[in-house]
């Protein structure tokens, strides 16, 4: 499966884009900008723990420390 990225810089270009997908008969999802960097986010925190190098569990409780400020 491949996947196109278009930023776009209003709705009515998101809307142009959108409606354009569809009439070829491509399936279309649109992703904020905060929802871009989390899926980006957990697909490196993936790979990582795929590497060898990192883990996803030691990062989750990383993470936790930071959000309750410790």
């Amino acid at each position: 499966m491949d996947y196109i990225v278009i930023p776009t810089k209003d709705k009515t270009e998101k809307a142009f884009f959108l409606d354009l997908l569809k009439k070829m008969r491509k399936e279309v999802a649109s992703y904020s900008s905060k929802e871009m960097e989390d899926l980006a986010f957990i697909a490196a925190l993936k790979e990582g723990e795929k590497s060898g190098k990192g883990s996803l569990d030691n990062v989750k409780v990383r993470l936790q420390k930071i959000a309750l400020g410790k």
